[in-house]
């Protein structure tokens, strides 16, 4: 099935060429690696910056209500969600002479950091105009990031062959790419920071409706000023981290035994990446931990300020990230001692305890806050690394059943459902939050807020760990199956080499007859 024949030699075929580029098995290097990794900023340290601050941005500095919010934030994941199987299509077919996804990353760069831009700024319109305005960005941002992170996270696939080299690349993508979020919310507090040292009155008043002194009057308000401000150094650091994955990283062709896109039929090779067993089983063990972290960065700020009063709350964010990237290498050594199966569920299990004390954390106790922000941030960090690398099984798994490659519908699928699950999930919080009596630009908020946020960061995370173990249980790809799916993908490689050479030595004959 899917499988190319040469018609004089009946011979298998590797995607267009008859060759197989001799650097394909090469080790990548430290400095390849890096500079993959370096490509995943972008995307982490503008979705980050979004996932920490846009609920807070919305409803403390833009004044919009809860339930716009919702829509805002849900809509937008949708809207990402819907478009990623077709952005993943168009990818998975388009081939230049300039590769097969650095084409999308160089192209969508430039939109990327325009559109995240425009979401930090306050037009000086309606409420519903407003709310109409932040959809349209939200929606334009992720479309753009879309085109930039898929085509990236596939490149994984055309870097080599070995999978340990993909895993390693995959552990320093997502170790930049996290770290970059942490640089990014470092930024981003920096100059909130600078706002809250400058008060001198009400923060409500001060916050909402005053200038910084000798500042340029291009925000109406110290905290649009610093979210644009911070901003602007983000998207320069974005362009640097583009233009680095684009020049020092090697997109390779012909690595795929298979036929690159299947036979060219979209609906048919979208419900074979669907029903494809391994796929699906992985679905719900990587979309969960992509839950809960999409929970607790994007609720953590609301929850320390509202929930446990700490003031300095943006240094708790910067703690919860910190920690996440600090036991990323912890988690890549146990990985590679007892599994990705296992490490997953050691993470999930250690994770628990953790979540459930969230709920009964004291108030006004900066602390004891902030050592829990460092002990959730080191379980997630388990959370954050592995269900990426589950993909690069299932691809494997799914050429050696098939003999077709699919990599960029695998990747986008697997986008699709997952931002449909953090779009719901953020999206009910926020509707909640509006349920629970939070109001817009107030100081205080009542205790049905507490309590909420109390629970959306505590007993909702437990419960999706508690599923997600459930399907990791059944996941049928362990690491005696990895390997094997190895060997016969090395095999048929060097079946293939030998064949190519031989077809290129009766050609070369035949030509020098003629």
């Amino acid at each position: 099935m899917g499988r190319l024949y040469n018609e004089e030699e009946q011979q298998p075929l590797l995607h267009k060429t008859d060759a197989v580029p001799e650097d394909v098995d090469r080790p990548l290097s430290i400095c390849s690696k890096l500079c993959y990794g370096l490509g995943g900023v972008p995307f982490i340290m503008t979705a980050g910056v979004i996932i920490s601050y846009m609920s807070f941005f919305l409803l403390e500095v833009a004044m919009i209500r809860p339930a716009y919010v919702s829509v805002v934030m849900l809509g937008g994941r949708l809207v990402e969600a819907m478009v990623n199987p077709v952005i993943g299509t168009i990818v998975n077919r388009l081939d230049s002479r300039f590769g097969k996804m650095k084409p999308w990353i160089a192209c969508s760069l430039p939109f990327v950091m325009l559109t995240f831009l425009l979401n930090w700024i306050v037009p000086d319109i309606s409420e519903a105009l407003k709310f109409t305005f932040y959809l349209s960005m939200y929606c334009a941002y992720l479309i753009s990031l879309t085109f930039y992170n898929l085509p990236h996270m596939s490149l994984t696939m055309f870097l080599t062959t070995d999978q340990k080299d993909r895993d390693s690349a995959t552990v320093y993508r997502l170790f930049c790419a996290v770290f970059g979020s942490v640089v990014g919310n470092i930024i981003v507090s920096e100059f909130l920071a600078s706002v809250d040292a400058g008060d001198t009155g009400d923060p409500c008043i001060d916050y909402n409706h005053s200038v910084p002194i000798n500042s340029t009057v291009i925000a109406e308000s110290p905290l649009e000023w610093a979210f644009l401000a911070s901003s602007g150094i983000i998207i320069g650091t974005v362009l640097v981290c583009g233009i680095i994955v684009l020049v020092g990283t090697t997109e390779k062709k012909d690595i795929y035994i298979g036929k690159s896109g299947g036979d060219g039929n979209i609906w048919k090779n979208m419900k074979s990446v669907i029903s494809f067993r391994s796929f699906y089983i992985a679905l719900p063990v990587g979309l969960g931990p992509m839950l809960i972290l999409q929970l607790m960065f994007s609720n953590m700020t609301l929850y320390l300020l509202y929930s446990l009063h700490i003031d300095s709350f943006y240094y708790g964010v910067i703690i919860l990230q910190g920690s996440d990237v600090l036991y990323m290498p912890v988690w890549q050594k146990i990985l590679s001692k007892i599994g990705k199966k296992k490490s997953l569920a050691l993470g999930s299990v250690m994770l628990i305890p953790i979540m459930v004390l969230l709920f009964f954390l004291p108030e006004n106790n900066v602390v004891i806050a902030f050592i829990f922000c460092h002990l959730v941030g080191a379980g997630l960090s388990c959370l954050h690394l592995l269900p990426w690398s589950l993909l690069p099984d299932v691809i494997d798994d799914y050429v050696v059943e098939t003999e077709v490659g699919n990599d960029a519908l695998f990747y986008s699928f697997f986008q699709c459902f997952s931002r449909i699950t953090q779009g719901v999930g953020l999206g009910l919080a926020t509707l909640v939050l509006g349920f629970a009596g939070y109001e817009t630009g107030a100081c205080q908020q009542p205790e049905s807020v507490n309590l909420t946020m109390r629970i959306i960061v505590s007993i909702v995370p437990t419960c999706i760990i508690l599923v997600t173990l459930i399907f990791l249980w059944i996941y049928p790809i362990n690491e005696s199956r990895r390997s094997e799916n190895q060997v016969t993908l090395a095999k048929r490689r060097e079946l293939h080499r030998s064949s190519s050479a031989m077809v290129l030595r009766k050609r070369t004959t035949q030509d020098l007859e003629i």
